[in-house]
């Protein structure tokens, strides 16, 4: 963000209603994400003069913007944001009611949000002096009692978790997503989406699917959200690479263990996750092709697989997938229907019906 504001900022009387809206876009998803960060990650993230210095920057920009075209730059800018609206109106009816106390939240957020904040004061207080200059709003920081904003600081962020029913899980989710995504490229990314599915339990990815409408990272949970459902179609396939086959059979897995070893409300969690029509398509295709290559090598009686059966996903049992097939297949389940209709298309569905009647009972 630095070399961006640095290469491409200017304001000037030259400067058009469509290139504010455009760095503006840019800005403001950049600036909300700091303050939602700063806000949620409890005094653990670190600052330096940079990272300030654009902050600050990137404010009386926006400020500056705004105060040229109104209203009219505001809906532009919505245009470019399919979630996170309220946040951004939110921004500029702070900026139209109040810019000092928009500065000052600025302040509170860098000072509260982050680690050793209460050192970033006289950085603050000094470079205050610059940005009067331009917007005498910004005189509002050599008027602010920074040991309020110390002694308050604890208050603040309980009530920040309070209102926003925060928990470990939404935090370390929301910790991976912006990890990911600053990445330089999409192969990057999958890499590391790749790594992350081995490693971690379903009980943070469900958070993905959690993530409010209004949030700013909405979009980011949105897009990792559909890279794993592109793997889970991808993954059992005898086309794909062997990254991809592991990792998914690995999500799979941590599926499977969520609800059989996890607590009693685990399953009801599932299936509002299973609410998602792209998931629960990726999960059922997984689960279809699973079978397709397994059923003839069935051993009804025993209820195990031959031996000259193929060895297709690495670290899951026919207990498992089994396990899986029955929970998609329940009552309560928000997929079932589209599940047992694509069951339907087995050559050998018969002998899964068989099969899924004989264990029905212990697994309910």
């Amino acid at each position: 963000m630095e070399a961006y504001i640095r290469n491409e900022l200017s304001v000037s009387s030259d400067t058009t209603l469509d290139q504010a809206t455009m760095h503006s876009a840019k800005l403001l998803i950049w600036l909300l994400d700091c303050q939602d960060e700063m806000q949620m990650q409890q005094q653990q993230l670190e600052l330096n003069h940079t990272d300030i210095e654009c902050m600050f920057k990137a404010t009386l920009y926006l400020h500056e913007c705004y105060a040229r075209y109104g209203d009219e730059l505001v809906e532009a800018v919505l245009l470019h944001f399919t979630y996170a609206q309220a946040a951004v109106r939110q921004f500029y009816e702070s900026c139209e009611r109040n810019r000092e106390q928009c500065i000052k939240q600025l302040c509170g957020y860098i000072i509260n949000g982050t680690r050793n904040g209460h050192t970033y004061a006289p950085l603050l207080y000094q470079m205050h002096k610059a940005y009067a200059d331009v917007q005498p709003s910004w005189s509002v920081i050599k008027e602010l009692n920074w040991s309020a904003f110390v002694e308050n600081k604890n208050n603040e962020t309980l009530d920040v978790a309070t209102a926003t029913e925060l928990n470990i899980d939404v935090l370390q989710m929301r910790t991976l997503v912006r990890r990911i995504f600053r990445l330089a490229t999409v192969e990057d990314m999958r890499i590391a989406l790749q790594r992350s599915m081995h490693h971690i339990g379903y009980e943070l990815w469900l958070q993905l699917f959690r993530e409010p409408k209004e949030s700013i990272l909405y979009m980011r949970c949105y897009l990792l959200r559909q890279m794993i459902c592109d793997m889970l179609a991808e993954g059992i396939s005898g086309s794909s690479d062997s990254m991809v086959a592991s990792a998914t059979a690995r999500f799979v897995h941590n599926i499977y263990r969520f609800v059989a070893n996890g607590k009693s409300n685990n399953l009801s969690r599932l299936f509002r996750s299973l609410m998602h029509l792209r998931f629960a398509n990726a999960l059922g295709s997984y689960l279809h092709v699973y079978w397709t290559q397994h059923l003839l090598h069935l051993q009804l009686d025993d209820i195990k697989l031959a031996d000259e059966a193929p060895i297709v996903t690495v670290g899951l049992s026919l207990d498992e997938m089994l396990f899986l097939t029955h929970l998609l297949l329940m009552p309560k389940s928000p997929c079932r229907t589209q599940f047992i209709g694509e069951l339907r298309t087995l050559p050998l569905f018969n002998r899964l019906l068989e099969l899924l009647n004989k264990v029905a009972y212990v697994y309910s």
